[in-house]
């Protein structure tokens, strides 16, 4: 079986990003063939790479594409760079008949093998629907790509021309490849691409069930938009996903250890013990205390809107889990994994929190001034007592059985 070729595209930010998504790609199969088109990568980070890939029977190629002719269109939003436009000039570099396009912004989590079997019936590319934001178009960070038939009706040649038109009007290279293949695309599978980077718009559009229409860990997670999960902020699923890849070694990958077969947590370890506070104020009340004296406990913080940075300084602990905008998906998550709810927000409930504590449960914690509770349930505290709330927790947390 000969090596089977894919291409990127990237610039200088984003080399971190590419080689996250190359570890991915290399932890499920050897034997590619990486084109690489770019600007301004170092050329020793080629030769760095080429000397790893050796070990799979892959290589990695250094396609340098003059930028010049792509700066002068129009771009859809600030965090996509001119570079996206590198894609038009795929059969230039490319000599094989089939390529598998591949944003950098992506993880892999299966062998994306069976792609490259795909009959295209004909057509120029296959690609993903672009949901949610379509049922019509695709999204085009995926791309099985027919080069052959790309070389043959000059592809290239048309989305200059399409671009000088329509750039101001269009959602960048993306909308121009929508103009071009119009309906003369063929769907593949919603595991090839499904764009995570939408999770907090949806939710915020009120769209509650696009948390549940796709099931379990897609072969392509695309983290899409600007929401992405290197960031601070927690907004979307499987961001646990990159940070493991991220963290995998090349030494892993290329000997297949048992490491690749993990997952972050069992990478860097877990807490013993998991509690959340859902909050509308980031003075919670006697936090730190709480930090401090339960280090072996993870606080998931939940709000609906962002966090004051009297919270955000508190992550120098590094049992504070900080979600801001929070959506339904997650606080699911979250309610999962706790061992106890601690009712530490002074001000008004969120989301009758206590009450659904409760219902699945749970023993809450709280004190005077921020009791929510007027059933009884809630273990309350005067507001001086949190070294007798932290007794109380611990003497709980001896009853679990792990």
């Amino acid at each position: 079986m000969g090596k089977k070729s894919v291409v990127f595209v990237a610039e200088l930010s984003y080399m971190e990003k590419l080689e996250v998504a190359l570890k991915s790609l290399c932890a499920h199969q050897g034997q590619w063939k990486i084109y690489v088109l770019n600007e301004n990568l170092p050329t020793e980070w080629f030769t760095l790479m080429n000397r790893r890939l050796e070990a799979i029977d892959s290589e990695i190629l250094n396609c340098r594409v003059s930028a010049e002719s792509f700066k002068q269109f129009s771009l859809p939003s600030a965090h996509i760079h001119y570079a996206t436009f590198f894609r038009y000039a795929i059969p230039e570099f490319v000599q094989e008949n089939r390529v598998l396009y591949l944003d950098s912004d992506m993880i892999f989590t299966q062998d994306l093998s069976p792609l490259f079997e795909v009959d295209l019936n004909g057509l120029g590319i296959g690609a993903v629907v672009d949901c949610p934001t379509t049922t019509e178009g695709f999204n085009a960070g995926l791309m099985v790509i027919d080069t052959a038939w790309w070389r043959q009706h000059k592809v290239t040649e048309s989305l200059f021309d399409l671009t000088q038109k329509h750039h101001q009007e269009v959602y960048g290279d993306q909308g121009i490849l929508n103009l071009y293949f119009k309906d003369a695309w063929l769907r593949l599978p919603w595991t090839y691409n499904l764009q995570v980077g939408s999770d907090k718009d949806q939710y915020i559009y009120g769209d509650l069930d696009w948390y549940d229409a796709f099931k379990g860990v897609p072969a392509v997670i695309h983290y899409t938009s600007y929401n992405k999960p290197w960031t601070a902020k927690r907004f979307n699923r499987f961001r646990d996903i990159w940070w493991f890849y991220y963290a995998l070694s090349w030494e892993d990958i290329l000997l297949r250890k048992p490491a690749v077969k993990l997952n972050f947590s069992d990478m860097v370890g877990d807490f013993s013990y998991h509690t959340a506070v859902y909050t509308n104020t980031a003075d919670i009340f006697e936090l730190e205390r709480l930090l401090q004296a339960l280090p072996d406990v993870a606080f998931h913080i939940l709000a609906h809107s962002h966090f004051g940075f009297n919270l955000v300084k508190l992550e120098q602990y590094p049992n504070l889990i900080l979600y801001p905008s929070f959506d339904p998906l997650t606080s699911r998550k979250v309610l999962e994994k706790i061992d106890f709810y601690l009712d530490i927000n002074p001000f008004d409930e969120v989301d009758h929190i206590t009450e659904t504590a409760h219902q699945l449960g749970l023993p809450v914690f709280s004190f005077e001034v921020t009791n929510h509770d007027q059933t009884g349930k809630n273990q309350v505290f005067k507001n001086d007592q949190v070294d007798e709330m932290v007794k109380a927790v611990r003497e709980y947390l001896e009853t679990i059985e792990r």
